[in-house]
């Protein structure tokens, strides 16, 4: 499959019975939706077999794209759909107040080596410290680069809840991050 394909593109190549464009959407999208689960879950293990949900359901639900949606709001949609579906698993299994556990980092990765990783660690810990819902707004907005209107129409609300919702929770993560450097 050339590169010259958009993910749209492709999604309608695999609608259409072309099995070859789910590997190249595969291998386009993993790293994306991998880095949303794990900034969101902080578990390598849930993230990759959430990720292959992820692209299981494009397969089986590929007759349903509709070409005149983008290609990241549906997938986004999808891994967000998991996502919560992984949080209410968890919620039944453990009690309702730890669907927001996450599993620790190994201690290894704790040295800090030089005072950027440092930082970087802080900040992941105050992100997973945000409710998750507050945690989407960040990820969406300024790892994945979604507009605040792209982020509306993905999860099914208005742009200027999301603004509100993002600024709240930008908020809330430098209250949270300031808490971890100081003590």
């Amino acid at each position: 499959m050339k590169k010259q394909f958009s993910d749209e593109m492709l999604m309608k190549k695999l609608a259409a019975g072309d099995k070859r464009s789910a590997g190249v959407l595969y291998d386009r999208n993993y790293k994306n939706v991998y880095g949303y689960f794990f900034r969101m879950t902080r578990n390598a293990e849930a993230s990759r077999d959430l990720t292959q949900n992820v692209f299981v359901k494009i397969l089986k639900y590929s007759h349903s794209w509709k070409d005149d949606k983008v290609f990241a709001y549906w997938l986004f949609r999808i891994a967000r759909n998991i996502l919560i579906d992984y949080y209410n698993e968890k919620r039944k299994f453990y009690g309702e107040d730890n669907d927001l556990e996450v599993a620790e980092f190994d201690q290894e990765e704790s040295m800090r080596e030089q005072d950027t990783k440092e930082k970087f660690e802080f900040l992941i810990e105050a992100m997973s410290q945000l409710p998750p819902a507050y945690r989407e707004m960040i990820e969406l907005n300024r790892f994945q680069g979604f507009s605040y209107k792209e982020i509306a129409d993905t999860i099914s609300s208005t742009e200027n809840a999301v603004k509100v919702k993002t600024f709240r929770a930008i908020q809330k993560l430098k209250e949270i991050y300031t808490k971890i450097i100081i003590e």
